[in-house]
């Protein structure tokens, strides 16, 4: 956070400035305090009835400028987009009490037209006894002064943080410094308390008997256990350490950490912090450190190609749509599968009966889709049923002419392309079928996802 003051002015110039640049659209008025008739938020307030009431406070009695350059104007700014606007719009409010403005009348602007978001601060360096406010050492005590606020935004943070933590449920003290440690606070220890450390400078403190209590209580979440030691083992082939770690804090809120002495690059354990089900566990309580890293075991890529082939093989194809519907859904290489049987009419007749009768007594497609284990799938602009239990595939216009709302169920789009880690993971997939399907699913939605951010982002940056 950098606060910056700027040059006086004998008519308050400031103003003018900030006006234009909302003229301009690059920024905007938050407050506009102490102006007596000139209300907050009124309409039709033009810079020179703010400018002409600033040089009016900052005149005597007699109508003498007793301070020859009346404007106060000064920028407070944060790195990147670190703060909003009303974060900011704070801190100046704040920032104007302790160097002596807060009375005054004064104008906070706030501009997103550079990296860093910024505000500035215009009012008048005259009090309301007509007196020039006190500017000595101005630049060292405004620097003190946002120094102030910030720590006092910080314990307000660091306290958010260690309740955060406290909601966790962990068996030792090592894990709860481990959770606020990766928010960026430290933690001391002296007699019977915790001190919480930002910045270097201790800004809160708790009793050691707060901890010992909940420690006491712990319970081992048996249940959580299997379920991560699953996960991680369903997700770990195929892929390094780092890209797991990605993958399981990305996906799952599970977030691996990996404790290191110094100077050394091999790991001698690590904890998983649970934050999707707010658990702090020992690794070794969900799966050995030499199991996590071992690849020893491990199916190669080819025999797992060569199994999802075969699994592929298993289903009609009756058509080069769905050769290729298959080879994109068992990943396999383009022209890998060929149509090995001709069109099956009666398949395709208790399919459409199937799905006509569940439609006419009012079922909806996603309960369908629940009762019959059916897939939908997207190729070339066409749906696709994907009948996992006979192993088919049918063109849904072949089997209703009923429309169907798709955008109640997950179609998977089989004409967008999947991420290289979606694809590594494919390639080391057994062949289930259900598996396969998971796993694009999820890869798709996140693309989707990274691709709605990145329009997002050009739009901001078009504005």
């Amino acid at each position: 956070m950098i606060v910056k003051i700027l040059s006086s002015s004998a008519t308050f110039s400031g103003v003018h400035y900030n006006e234009n640049k909302i003229a301009k659209g690059t920024a905007q008025l938050l407050a506009s305090e102490n102006f007596g008739m000139l209300h907050t938020g009124a309409s039709g307030i033009a810079d020179m009835d703010y400018k002409g009431y600033l040089l009016s406070w900052s005149r005597s009695d007699d109508n003498r400028q007793t301070v020859k350059q009346p404007q106060f104007h000064a920028v407070i700014s944060c790195e990147g987009r670190e703060k909003s606007a009303e974060e900011l719009q704070h801190i100046a409010v704040e920032y104007l009490k302790k160097m002596g403005y807060g009375s005054n009348p004064y104008l906070i602007y706030f501009h997103s037209d550079t990296d860093n978001n910024h505000v500035h601060i215009v009012s008048s360096r005259v009090n309301e006894e007509g007196k020039k406010i006190d500017d000595s050492f101005e630049r060292t005590r405004s620097q003190k002064a946002i120094k102030e606020i910030l720590l006092q935004d910080i314990g307000e943070e660091v306290k958010a943080h260690v309740r955060k933590a406290l909601g966790y449920n962990f068996s030792t003290s090592a894990q709860f410094k481990l959770l606020l440690e990766s928010g960026g606070v430290k933690v001391g220890e002296r007699d019977n308390v915790y001190d919480f450390i930002k910045y270097g400078s201790r800004v809160s403190e708790m009793d050691k008997a707060v901890l010992s209590a909940k420690l006491e209580a712990y319970t081992q979440p048996e249940e959580r256990i299997r379920q991560l030691r699953a996960l991680i083992t369903k997700y770990k082939p195929g892929l390094d350490e780092k890209e797991l770690r990605a993958l399981l804090q990305t996906k799952f809120g599970v977030e691996l950490v990996f404790h290191q002495a110094k100077g050394r690059d091999t790991p001698y354990g690590y904890s998983i912090i649970d934050h999707a089900k707010k658990q702090v566990l020992k690794g070794s309580q969900v799966m050995k450190l030499s199991e996590l890293l071992s690849t020893a075991g491990q199916v190669s890529a080819e025999q797992r190609h060569t199994q999802r082939t075969e699994q592929a093989s298993w289903w009609a194809i009756t058509s080069e749509a769905e050769a290729r519907i298959l080879q994109r859904v068992f990943h396999l290489d383009a022209g890998s599968l060929k149509a090995n049987r001709p069109k099956d009419e009666e398949a395709r007749e208790y399919a459409s009966d199937r799905l006509n009768s569940m439609l006419a007594n009012g079922k909806t497609l996603p309960d369908i889709l629940q009762s019959t284990g059916w897939s939908i799938a997207r190729l070339e602009g066409q749906h696709y049923l994907l009948d996992k239990r006979e192993k088919a595939i049918h063109p849904v216009s072949e089997l209703t002419s009923r429309r169907l709302d798709f955008g109640l169920v997950d179609v998977l789009d089989l004409d967008r392309g999947l991420s290289e880690l979606t694809s590594r993971q494919l390639e080391h997939s057994s062949g289930s079928i259900t598996e396969l399907l998971q796993l694009m699913a999820e890869g798709l939605q996140e693309g989707s996802r990274t691709t709605e951010q990145e329009r997002k982002n050009k739009r901001r940056l078009k504005r």
